[in-house]
């Protein structure tokens, strides 16, 4: 099956090979795709959303954030889901967790042998909330971001008993380099992805998850949920993380200003985040479904 491009959209490198089902479940990244630099999105994007929820697409988000974290965002959109969360560690649907893929023993040891060798701080994610390794003040715009504090500082596993830790999140300020962190990591073999993000712009993360968690394995898992054929998915982002996501899509769309290589590996383009590129895509979308 092919779709005419409606205005706003672009080829993107793989467009060549795109052969989508009609569009039935639409899952997004937040930062820098529903939201820019505001942590709430836009006019047009809310609207955009209740026009996807009045054409019978569901959508949801794939976000590095903790659920706490996004449920401003979930109130503001009014989102079904289901929602990949902590980078593709958690799919969450009704309000429940439906997959999960914590930090093995090892891996969290790693983690914390990590931050005390390099002196970096963390934060360890739990289904309801998140610790440090230690307070740093300088963590506070994510802290604002996250619209949580830490609830403790821990030094090891054994403090955190058998609560399951679905991610860590290493901070990096004043321009420290992510690259010793990420080398660290995957020399003990955890999968560690740096990201950023435009409302905390002084502070580079390093996200380190169980190495068989990515976002393409939370949507496959979420489609699976739905029971919608990968074909008739669509993968909306803007970064390297998105990328797994992108494999398993039957349409990737990249927002405007991604990287080059996010570019080349979807098959549309849509505008930049400013110019609420995901409410191009959705709306597309729902033209392909035939309405409204």
């Amino acid at each position: 099956m092919t779709y005419e491009l409606p205005t706003g959209l672009l080829p993107g490198g793989r467009h060549e090979a795109w052969s989508p089902a009609v569009p039935a479940y639409l899952v997004a990244d937040v930062d820098g795709t529903l939201v820019g630099p505001s942590a709430r999105a836009t006019d047009a994007v809310v609207a955009a959303a209740s026009r996807a929820r009045e054409g019978g697409l569901v959508v949801g988000f794939a976000t590095g954030r903790m659920r706490l974290a996004v449920e401003p965002l979930w109130r503001q959109l009014g989102l079904p889901g289901p929602h990949v969360l902590h980078n593709g560690a958690e799919v969450r649907a009704a309000g429940r967790s439906i997959a999960t893929w914590p930090l093995s023993p090892a891996g969290l040891a790693s983690v914390f042998r990590v931050a005390a060798e390099l002196g970096a701080y963390a934060e360890l994610y739990t289904p309801d909330g998140f610790a440090v390794t230690v307070r740093d003040e300088r963590a506070r715009p994510h802290w604002e971001l996250l619209g949580h504090e830490p609830f403790a500082v821990v030094q090891g596993p054994a403090e955190l008993g058998d609560v399951p830790v679905l991610k860590a999140t290493f901070g990096l300020f004043d321009g420290a380099s992510p690259d010793p962190v990420v080398a660290a990591l995957d020399l003990a073999g955890v999968r560690a992805g740096p990201a950023g993000s435009p409302v905390t712009p002084t502070i580079t993360y390093v996200n380190a998850t169980d190495p068989t968690v990515d976002k393409g394995r939370a949507v496959t898992a979420a489609a699976a949920h739905l029971g919608v054929d990968l074909r008739a998915t669509v993968a909306v982002g803007d970064a390297p993380n998105d990328l797994p996501m992108f494999a398993v899509a039957g349409t990737a769309i990249a927002m405007g200003q991604a990287e080059q290589v996010v570019k080349d590996a979807a098959h549309l383009i849509v505008p930049e985040v400013d110019a609420d590129g995901v409410a191009h895509a959705i709306d597309a979308c729902l033209g392909w479904r035939g309405g409204p």
